[in-house]
């Protein structure tokens, strides 16, 4: 299928993207790379009447202050596998990139792009829900904050309001020394994901300091498991019961089913991803202590 008709702008600078954006209201979407918004526009499924090109803007760096590391909304997926930022403080994102999608989606998809898209499957929204993450969005009003919980409404909406496009994506730095997996099945490699994982532990002298987990895929936004992370803290890394917590972690849910697997299916996966993430997260956050 093609796109219904649109009109094509290009930004020269982050207030000409306000400008124009606030001119368009809902009639108009920012493109980066394309690789979310397009397809739904082929499909008809979105129908924006203007397109901003943002691709000049200057958004696309990593920027490591004191409490956060900072990802403007233009940094491409590629980019995270090889940051030693990323592989330094958040290991299961850096575990996560490897399973968005193929190769040229990696290469033009942007962290802005997959997190505005809201996909209840895609990766990056998974690791803001995980990481605690604040996504910053910008308009000619300013900028505002929103926590990664509160900007994810359901599949495909979120906070972004009319006038206002995502410019960066703020992850806070661990305190302690971090730790952390990430799973995901898919019908191949590439394919949406039936069920993912996400891990994140720091530790100390052998016990878990923090923990957090994220399951993508069973519920319409990203979902944390705040039980079964509570009772990860305090824990010896080498004193954790994996096929209990997993068991407990997966009741939390009852996913649809669909024709890529059933309800039991994705139940039943859900809960042996969350054994298995656990125990690498935990496996190397021993080798390191």
């Amino acid at each position: 299928m093609r796109p219904s008709g649109f009109s094509y702008h290009r930004a020269d600078d982050l207030q000409h993207a306000y400008q124009l954006l606030a001119e368009f209201g809902e009639d108009g979407r920012p493109l980066a790379g394309g690789q979310s918004l397009v397809p739904m526009m082929n499909l008809r499924l979105a129908r924006p009447n203007h397109l901003v090109d943002i691709n000049r803007l200057p958004l696309n760096q990593f920027e490591l202050k004191q409490d956060f590391l900072r990802i403007g909304a233009l940094v491409r997926h590629h980019e995270y596998a090889d940051n030693p930022h990323i592989a330094a403080y958040f290991p299961a994102f850096q575990e996560a990139v490897h399973w968005i999608a193929h190769p040229t989606i990696r290469l033009h998809g942007s962290l802005g792009g997959s997190i505005s898209h809201a996909d209840p499957t895609a990766e990056l929204p998974a690791m803001c829900v995980l990481y605690d993450a604040e996504v910053i969005l910008g308009s000619l009003q300013g900028e505002r904050r929103v926590k990664a919980q509160d900007f994810f409404h359901g599949a495909y909406v979120t906070a972004v309001e009319p006038g206002e496009m995502v410019i960066a994506v703020e992850f806070p730095l661990p305190k302690e020394q971090p730790s952390g997996a990430f799973s995901e099945l898919g019908e191949r490699l590439g394919d949406f994901a039936i069920a993912s994982i996400g891990v994140a532990l720091t530790h100390k002298a052998g016990t878990i300091a923090t923990a957090a987990i994220v399951c993508g895929g069973a519920e319409m936004v990203a979902t944390r498991g705040p039980a079964i992370e509570a009772q990860l803290v305090g824990k010896r890394l080498d004193q954790v019961d994996f096929e209990v917590l997993a068991a407990e972690f997966s009741g939390q849910f009852n996913p649809s089913g669909d024709f890529t697997a059933t309800t039991a299916y994705r139940k039943g996966l859900i809960g042996e991803l969350t054994k298995r993430t656990l125990q690498r997260a935990c496996s190397k956050a021993l080798e390191a202590a």
